[in-house]
């Protein structure tokens, strides 16, 4: 799901913004905007489908619906740019609508990461178990071997 966030990172948007002065260069950034965020929605239903509680679900979809309409909106600025390219008000339109989306890429980042900390919390947790047990198999082996020292004369065959 990351990847295609990342494909429209706020580095995209500055190369839209950067292409105010190069409009030609606007066609193809909106084409693989487009793409990306086709790709996006596509995992980003997904994500929203397997997401834990529900509610996690539901902003996952709803952010990235937020972000189509921003992807929709610099498209369409950007095709008015190529139009006319001299017209600043067009350009600065632009530039909004690429801090817009800027914005809601952050917001589905946010959505995806809030998403993640259960499956965190059991990487985590399955971490520390491991270390657990890793643990208890060196005294273990320890233990077995004689090289502990015991309290009294018992064995440690006695106490496995």
């Amino acid at each position: 799901v990351l990847m295609p966030v990342v494909s429209l990172s706020p580095v995209f948007s500055l190369q839209m913004t950067k292409s105010v002065t190069n409009p030609e260069e606007l066609g193809g950034l909106a084409s693989q905007m487009t793409s990306d965020y086709g790709h996006l929605a596509l995992q980003g239903r997904m994500a929203a489908a397997t997401a834990e509680p529900e509610e996690i679900g539901f902003q996952i979809r709803t952010r990235v619906q937020e972000l189509g309409h921003g992807c929709i909106f610099l498209v369409q600025k950007a095709g008015a740019l190529q139009i006319c390219p001299t017209d600043s008000y067009t350009k600065r339109e632009l530039i909004e609508c690429a801090r817009a989306v800027t914005e809601k890429v952050s917001l589905v980042l946010s959505a995806l990461q809030a998403g993640n900390k259960g499956t965190q919390a059991c990487i985590t947790a399955a971490s520390a178990v491991s270390g657990i047990i890793a643990d208890l198999d060196t005294t273990i082996m320890f233990a077995t071997a004689g090289t502990l020292n015991a309290e009294n004369n018992e064995s440690f065959a006695d106490h496995r």
